[in-house]
């Protein structure tokens, strides 16, 4: 199809040529913005991009995108970004308002919408994601909200770097080794791991390695694993020598020995993690503001609020800050955070997370000895394009935020050209294979003889180059699904 726009700034009319599967608009060209569209780029769909910001345009005009610079929210504006023939709006400014009235003008078009909300007072019942047709938004993420979980997740999971959920019970999981873990040096197959938890792929140096490949394990080798269950990571942590959390499963959560926890900024974001906190841990939260501290004593219950500079060799000392399983610093301010979880470290503290707002960032934090460094701005990509990319196939896609690996769950369906076939027989495109096969709700490993059954969930593992073509491999219009 062709479509014909005027340019209003050069009085000229051109063409933009739309050959894809989708035409998205995407409201906003920062870091979040810009990456959304990137990938959306790379998965063959076509983009335009609204941004106001001088500066961010001018960045934006070497990508191959329709790029219209102003106000996202302006009517004449998504009309010049095409928002009549857009399949998806993705609205993701800086502006929460701007974000609202941009879905709504984009919903009154018939466009599917997405939103980033930083407000999560906007957000139903403190919820990460989800639907509100108030605002006429399919799917709004809040940030704070989805990093809080994260956070929380990790705290639980003591040597955890990442976790993603699949369905059912399993789970996918990233661990780092460092130079005192017993697999390094080791082969995968001599770990003795138990029975349901597979070595999907290590990152070593930016590369993904087949776990057949891999040779033996290295230091700063990121290992990415299927579990059959959560309860399994206590032993999981034994076979690679790390600190066991001594953990044991409590219905959807795992119990660990990590009692108390410090967490310091009294932001949004840490009172959020402090909340799901309190109720079964002691929970410090440290904030330099008395303001802040003031604000935050209404919101929690058990957590002990503490006005003072968390850099304060005394105050550590003397609120026991040293003696705590972990310490999160969820400040606004990135240096801040570092000399926190450094000072941490330096005294005893086990863990350390610090939230890293500019994601080139969190590279430097975990060289410097911080333990995990989380993006929102990235975890809110992550979990706006994996809403996208799950729509054309039964699929989940997760990039582990740590290593960049990104893991893809597809569901087997009766009516696919592969089912009846012998995993041997399916040729993945370069950088994709099967990591693992969920079946009856256990994690395998499928040898080149086992047959490809309807139900099947493939967990696999692929660059970002390779999506395209492995989407394609599950479409149903698909006869051989070789390349």
């Amino acid at each position: 199809m062709i479509y014909y726009y005027a340019n209003q700034n050069k009085n000229l009319l051109f063409q933009y040529y739309i050959h894809s599967d989708m035409y998205v608009v995407v409201a906003g060209a920062g870091q979040v913005g810009t990456q959304i569209a990137q990938t959306l780029l790379e998965e063959g769909h076509s983009v335009a991009i609204i941004e106001s910001n001088k500066k961010q345009f001018e960045d934006i005009e070497s990508m191959d995108v329709l790029s219209v610079q102003g106000n996202a929210g302006s009517p004449a504006k998504l009309r010049e970004a095409g928002i009549s023939s857009a399949d998806l709006l993705v609205a993701v400014t800086g502006c929460d308002e701007t974000n609202i009235i941009a879905c709504v003008i984009g919903k009154s078009k018939g466009c599917k919408t997405v939103a980033r909300l930083s407000n999560s007072d906007y957000m139903k019942d403190g919820a990460e994601t989800g639907r509100l047709d108030i605002f006429s938004i399919d799917m709004a993420v809040s940030p704070d909200m989805v990093t809080a979980s994260q956070i929380t997740e990790m705290l639980l999971l003591p040597s955890l770097v990442e976790s993603g959920k699949l369905s059912g019970e399993a789970i996918i999981i990233e661990l780092r080794l460092n130079g005192s873990s017993k697999a390094i040096g080791r082969m995968p197959a001599s770990l003795g791991l138990p029975k349901g938890a597979i070595i999907g792929s290590v990152a070593r140096h930016g590369t993904v390695i087949h776990s057949d490949n891999s040779g033996a394990f290295k230091p700063d080798d990121r290992v990415i694993m299927v579990l059959n269950s959560k309860e399994m990571v206590a032993n999981v942590e034994a076979a690679f020598g790390m600190n066991p959390g001594n953990g044991k499963a409590v219905g959807q959560r795992l119990e660990t020995d990590m009692h108390k926890v410090a967490i310091v900024g009294a932001t949004h974001m840490g009172i959020q993690v402090a909340k799901s906190l309190e109720e079964d841990r002691v929970v410090l939260l440290i904030d330099d503001s008395q303001e802040r501290c003031a604000a935050a004593a209404e919101e929690l219950g058990s957590t002990l609020i503490i006005c003072g500079d968390a850099t304060d060799n005394d105050l550590f000392m003397d609120e026991g800050i040293q003696d705590a399983g972990a310490l999160v610093a969820a400040t606004d301010k990135e240096e801040y955070n570092m000399l926190c979880c450094l000072l941490a470290k330096k005294w005893g503290v086990g863990k350390t997370l610090a939230i890293v707002d500019d994601a080139e960032m969190r590279q430097l934090f975990e060289q410097v000895g911080v333990d995990v460094a989380l993006s929102p701005r990235m975890m809110t990509v992550n979990t706006v394009v994996q809403h996208i990319s799950g729509k054309k196939v039964s699929s989940t896609l997760t990039t582990m935020q740590g290593s960049g690996t990104k893991v893809m769950e597809v569901v087997v369906k009766e009516s696919l050209w592969m089912v009846g076939k012998e995993y041997g027989q399916l040729k993945f495109p370069k950088n994709a294979y099967v990591g693992s096969v969920v079946r009856g709700g256990k994690v395998i490993m499928p040898t080149n003889f086992d047959i490809v059954r309807a139900g099947d969930k493939m967990i696999i593992f692929l660059g970002q180059e390779s999506l395209k073509k492995v989407e394609k491999m599950f479409s149903h219009h698909s006869k051989r699904g070789l390349f």
